[in-house]
């Protein structure tokens, strides 16, 4: 797999997915997993594009990539690794995209670089202009400190134990899927810094930030997810002027539906929309 080197000898593992009927004069897509995932989360979740060309990288931390620093434990630093890629790929503008973690990085790169985004995608977006809700940094506070305490086997064993847990499990069986994942993932212990800073901070400091996005953005929610609240994918809705919302069946309600509507949603919109220069 190809990776990209950074400034700071950081090796960040890449795919690229060429389309199935190329299209002249279609933008490519980057689009980045959630916390604790990898770039199988979003090959996974769109399989229907046709026409654009698709990038999915590990971010720091993540999957294949080098183990995260504390000076690069960021919104700022993931999103400044998204755009060292697209000069790396040769695309002058891309569409910038991301589920929940990813989402926040690719929201960070288009407030920030506005002549290189065209094109933004908000898939189950996590992050608001400020620190995520006291339950959400508890739970990953709690995971970061069991990481840096135990095995990763002691690890799990203790959080499925705690209170913070259990109350996740009585609301969502995939949210609280997504917590013990968390814990087994790889390389977990030594990358526990990102339970710590990212939960703690945000992808911009301002809504007024948001009203600036001119770009074409589709966002997608649902309901039913402690981690990933619809109230966060309507308040975006209502601040970026060229915003689309759409809401899909919940993860624990329909899984397979779930899947299928976000494929169909993101894809369209990918596919779909006739990019202008940004």
């Amino acid at each position: 797999m190809p990776a990209l080197i950074r400034d700071d000898g950081a090796s960040l593992e890449y795919q690229v997915v060429q389309p199935a009927a190329p299209s002249p004069g279609r933008l490519p897509f980057i689009f980045q997993h959630g916390m604790g995932g990898d770039r199988n989360q979003p090959l996974g979740y769109v399989k229907q594009i046709e026409r654009t060309t698709l990038v999915c990288m590990d971010a720091r931390g993540h999957g294949d990539s080098s183990d995260i620093v504390e000076d690069r434990c960021s919104f700022d630093a993931f999103a400044d690794d998204v755009v060292a890629l697209a000069d790396e790929l040769g695309f002058e503008e891309f569409i910038a995209g991301g589920i929940s973690l990813g989402a926040g990085t690719a929201l960070n790169a288009a407030t920030r670089y506005p002549d290189r985004v065209a094109g933004l995608v908000l898939c189950r977006p996590a992050w608001l202009e400020h620190r995520q809700a006291e339950r959400n940094t508890a739970a990953y506070e709690l995971i970061a400190d069991l990481l840096e305490q135990y095995g990763t086997e002691e690890a799990l064993s203790r959080l499925i134990a705690s209170e913070v847990y259990s109350g996740v499990a009585s609301e969502s069986a995939s949210a609280a899927q997504s917590l013990r994942h968390q814990v087994t993932r790889p390389k977990a212990s030594v990358n526990a810094s990102i339970l710590r800073r990212f939960p703690t901070s945000a992808p911009t400091s301002s809504r007024d930030q948001w009203a600036s996005i001119s770009m074409p953005t589709l966002i997608v929610g649902h309901m039913d997810d402690p981690f990933h609240p619809w109230d966060i994918a309507k308040a975006y809705a209502d601040a970026i002027p060229a915003a689309r919302l759409v809401e899909v069946t919940s993860k624990d309600r329909d899984p397979a539906s779930f899947t299928a509507e976000v494929d169909a949603t993101i894809s369209g919109f990918v596919d779909g929309t006739e990019w202008k220069s940004a």
